[in-house]
């Protein structure tokens, strides 16, 4: 019975020292007004920025909104970046090249993937009738899984 005791109390201390597991009520949730409601950068193109990492780092992720109907000049990211870009939701259609070309479009529909090269030469955009929602993380490409680059 002491023995027993004594495996209790060691247990009962050791859950004292564990973390405690937070609740539901501890998440920290946004829906699309709270991100709406977010600190962002407006670009001159009507484009809202709202970073989720400090400035200054070597990646970069934002939610990127797009109003409707609207073309995106050709533009670059920084240079030495992969930019992973994932459709969350809109008609989104995206080119390379110097110069907007609608015939060089490409749908990309809600819930894909556009990876731009660190190689790539410019890209435009255009979005539909609706607006757009992106995110975007541009990182080094030593740092991006290969996959992702075409490679194996």
């Amino acid at each position: 019975m002491q023995k027993m005791m004594k495996v209790l109390a060691a247990c009962a201390f050791a859950a004292l020292l564990m973390p405690g597991v937070a609740s539901a009520e501890d998440l920290i949730t946004f829906d699309a007004a709270a991100i709406n409601a977010l600190p962002g950068k407006t670009t001159p193109d009507k484009l809202i920025v709202r970073p989720f990492l400090q400035p200054g780092g070597d990646t970069t992720l934002a939610r990127v909104s797009l109003p409707a109907n609207s073309d995106i000049a050709p533009h670059a990211h920084p240079a030495g970046k992969v930019a992973i870009v994932v459709v969350l939701s809109g008609d989104f259609k995206i080119g390379l090249g110097d110069k907007f070309d609608e015939a060089g479009l490409k749908t990309v529909a809600p819930g894909g993937v556009i990876v731009l090269r660190d190689t790539d030469p410019k890209h435009f955009a255009r979005t539909g009738n609706g607006p757009v929602e992106l995110m975007l993380v541009a990182a080094p490409k030593a740092s991006v899984a290969p996959a992702w680059l075409g490679t194996k």
